[in-house]
């Protein structure tokens, strides 16, 4: 890799928290390279190093990137192509991200978007990686010139349910889910997050969020079981927790549950991807709290040098009743829920070899 380099990416967003944690993250990726970072007509033309930066983590290092913006999208393609961009990693708002993604695919790009827009398209696979990596072969539907795909990822919160259901799953046969999720304010933003933490009042009310968290959670899980969602905002300022009551057409014990998810690995795991942590869920025998959005790395809690940082889901406060289980789940809602999510899925594409970069070696080395 060192003679050759890294795949070199495109961040679409540059001021907002999932564009940063993007960015964060791929400073220091053995596998990626940030070569190129977009943002909004108020940003662009502006130097990367000085723009507004969102995150509690101190700024990487400087990165002498000057934001470019979308206004000529043809003008963008020829620059990307330039710079030899192969992923584009997109933490785009829904107009922006209609307007664009599905034309940077069609150009020959890599689109890994974390925008709404796409997820429930028939054409566009909607992936968790530890879930449903085989929901790629959808990829055989998109008909773009020069190996261009677009993949979405799910809603912030819905990864980790997605996790933590599938292996009950494969358990037992599920009769209905009942979901109850209380969203940190970093889920609504960076202004969001400051006007919170300026003691402001924020909304309860999260618009859309429950309609998209059951037609996502179907879709990943290839269900139709009854699947309910209420969600809220709440006062905290990372992390999303959620609590779920799963019915099964069968008497279960927590024994069981518990060895499932203790056991649950998957492809990810196997090839020790660098997003990947050793688990994807951790058990917790004690009540879940904000801290525990950190599980799966080594104890650092930096996201920029440790990637496993924040990509498990922790899982606990369980009681099982003949046929009945509850528990409860808290992940990182803009690393597990975004941005390291979107990473280990670009991972996972490198390492199964349905993506190639002309500027690496990475596809032979795997």
């Amino acid at each position: 890799m060192d003679a050759y380099g890294r795949v070199r990416c495109a961040v679409l967003g540059a001021t907002g928290m999932v564009a940063q944690r993007f960015f964060q993250r791929l400073q220091f990726h053995p596998w990626l390279e940030p070569v190129a970072v977009i943002g909004s007509p108020e940003t662009s033309g502006s130097a990367h190093d000085e723009c507004l930066w969102s995150l509690d983590e101190e700024r990487p290092p400087q990165s002498g990137l000057t934001i470019g913006g979308l206004e000529d999208l043809d003008l963008l393609i020829e620059e990307f192509r330039d710079l030899g961009v192969r992923i584009v990693f997109s933490a785009l708002p829904d107009e922006p991200a209609g307007r664009v993604e599905r034309p940077l695919a069609e150009a020959g790009f890599i689109v890994v978007s974390h925008a709404q827009i796409h997820r429930l398209d028939d054409d566009v696979p909607l992936v968790v990686p530890e879930v449903n990596i085989e929901h790629l072969a959808v990829l055989d539907n998109q008909a773009n010139s020069g190996g261009g795909r677009l993949v979405s990822c799910s809603n912030c919160a819905v990864s980790p349910l997605a996790i933590t259901l599938a292996p009950l799953m494969q358990m037992a046969p599920l009769a209905s889910i009942r979901i109850a999720t209380e969203q940190a304010l970093s889920g609504g933003g960076r202004k969001m997050l400051a006007a919170g933490r300026a003691g402001e009042q924020i909304s309860r009310e999260i618009p859309g969020e429950s309609e998209s968290v059951r037609a996502e959670l179907a879709k990943i899980l290839e269900t139709d079981v009854s699947i309910e969602a209420e969600c809220i905002r709440v006062m905290r300022d990372h992390g999303h927790y959620a609590r779920l009551h799963v019915e099964f057409t069968e008497p279960v014990s927590a024994h069981q549950v518990i060895r499932e998810w203790r056991e649950w690995t998957s492809r990810s795991q196997q090839l020790d991807l660098p997003s990947a942590p050793s688990r994807a869920i951790i058990f917790v025998d004690d009540k879940l709290s904000e801290e525990h959005r950190w599980v799966g790395g080594d104890g650092v809690n930096h996201p920029g040098h440790d990637l496993k940082a924040g990509m498990s889901v922790a899982v606990g406060e369980v009681s099982v009743e003949g046929t009945s289980l509850r528990y409860s789940t808290m992940a990182d809602n803009t690393i597990r829920g975004a941005a390291g999510y979107s990473v280990l899925l670009a991972e996972q594409l490198l390492a199964d070899g349905l993506m190639h970069d002309n500027n690496t070696t990475l596809a032979r080395e795997l």
